[in-house]
């Protein structure tokens, strides 16, 4: 039968609809991705929210992460943990300080260490517990001397929740643990 009639020319398809398609396409897209994008960074807050109506998330600790005390027979050397309250710091940013009280001869100086203590007692009025770190050769009578007066001063409260430990609990700045008590 292909014989009998003529055969037509094959012409080929026309692609003007799907290149008007794909053209319509990119008039849309080009104003919406214009629109919706910046070359700015995008910044944010991280903000937590209440797990239910009224139930508040409780408060970070006090300004005091930390407060190391340590005696041996020959230095008396005050630890403390602050936290760092500048803007660009994280959560668990502290700085460490160490102050080295000198030794009378009659002992050490305890009217030194109260006074450090006072000072790191109006930073953070609620931390109450410090860490009293003696070495082996200490007397007796020196420490107990030591307790009470990180205890209290003239009747004002220091530290009243002191903890006797050893070299091994206490924290040493840029090791990666948490401050001890």
């Amino acid at each position: 039968m292909r014989r009998l009639r003529p055969g037509r020319a094959a012409t080929p398809p026309d692609l003007r609809p799907a290149l008007l398609s794909v053209v319509a396409l990119l008039f849309l897209l080009l104003p919406f991705l214009l629109l919706t994008t910046s070359i700015q960074k995008l910044t944010g807050l991280d903000l937590g929210l209440a797990a239910s109506a009224g139930e508040l998330q409780p408060l970070p600790p006090g300004r005091v992460e930390a407060v190391e005390i340590h005696l041996d027979s020959k230095r008396l050397l005050l630890r403390a943990a602050v936290r760092t309250l500048d803007v660009t710091a994280s959560r668990g940013d502290v700085t460490w300080s160490e102050q080295r009280l000198p030794h009378l001869p009659t002992g050490p100086d305890l009217a030194g260490l109260q006074r450090a203590l006072r000072s790191l007692r109006q930073l953070d009025p609620e931390r109450q517990r410090a860490l009293v770190v003696p070495a082996d050769d200490v007397p007796t009578a020196r420490l107990v001397a030591l307790l009470d007066a990180a205890r209290e001063s003239a009747g004002e409260p220091l530290f009243p929740d002191l903890v006797l430990g050893g070299s091994e609990l206490s924290s040493r700045p840029g090791d990666g643990q948490e401050p001890s008590p």
